[in-house]
């Protein structure tokens, strides 16, 4: 994704009240969520954000709205989690390290996937120095908590496939129920392989604790609608590492990588 666009979202992030990461933390409880995604051309993002300003705060932390964030994805050498995202299995989940590379703090998260959609992170500090590998108490904890949401531990052995390397804008509604995120200058890295999404565009996530909400709403009058993209499976397959994808070619078409 260009510079045009986390140009963009900032320039709108500005326009905004601010709301500190504490609040944020303290008010949005959306570690369990229903997410929905959209890949918007940048005149599609103003639109949105126009119609809803007046309801919108943006996160800001250290005078920063836009922060750089680098997350590393673990999978087994036969891609099984990809291939459970593939075929849309009701127990699918995805492993990580996430990195805020403002301020190096980095975390191990699980995301599952739950009943109706919805979707439930975990998450615990990890060392940033080993940002791309999996610690003995990182393993225990997912282990811990792939038991008690599926009733089985990580599968192994757990190496990392995939990093993302993006710039994110963070929006909350004033009733602090739903949560935008904005994310632009995408890339994907693999070894020696690297690819950067092209086109004005911004990746927007609706994190929210209801399926329909304002934003939403607003989406939708616009006649702008929902992709199914995700960050890992898709960049897997925009990097030739992975087979099987065609539910994913439609966003890398407009991420303009297909």
């Amino acid at each position: 994704m260009s510079a045009r666009g986390t140009a963009t979202v900032a320039a709108v992030a500005r326009r905004l009240p601010s709301l500190s990461l504490a609040e944020v933390v303290a008010t949005s409880g959306l570690m369990s969520r229903t997410d929905r995604k959209y890949v918007l051309r940048l005149n599609d993002f103003l639109a949105v954000t126009q119609a809803l300003e007046a309801s919108l705060v943006c996160l800001e932390i250290g005078g920063q709205r836009v922060f750089g964030y680098s997350s590393t994805y673990f999978d087994t050498p036969d891609l099984a989690i990809f291939r459970a995202h593939r075929q849309d299995r009701r127990r699918r989940f995805k492993i990580r390290t996430r990195t805020y590379t403002d301020s190096a703090d980095t975390y191990c998260e699980l995301k599952v996937s739950g009943r109706r959609d919805e979707t439930v992170k975990v998450r615990r500090p990890h060392p940033a120095e080993s940002a791309h590998g999996l610690t003995a108490p990182s393993l225990t904890f997912l282990d811990d908590a792939l038991t008690a949401a599926y009733g089985r531990p990580a599968p192994r052995p757990l190496t990392p496939a995939l990093v993302t390397d993006y710039r994110r804008t963070t929006l909350v509604t004033a009733d602090r129920r739903t949560r935008i995120t904005c994310d632009t200058s995408l890339v994907w890295r693999s070894g020696s392989r690297s690819l950067a999404a092209g086109g004005d565009l911004v990746l927007l996530e609706v994190k929210s604790a209801t399926e329909r909400n304002s934003v939403t709403e607003a989406l939708a009058k616009l006649r702008i609608h929902e992709q199914s993209v995700s960050k890992y499976c898709a960049g897997l397959v925009a990097l030739g590492l992975a087979t099987g994808g065609n539910r994913w070619r439609p966003a890398l078409r407009r991420l303009g990588v297909a």
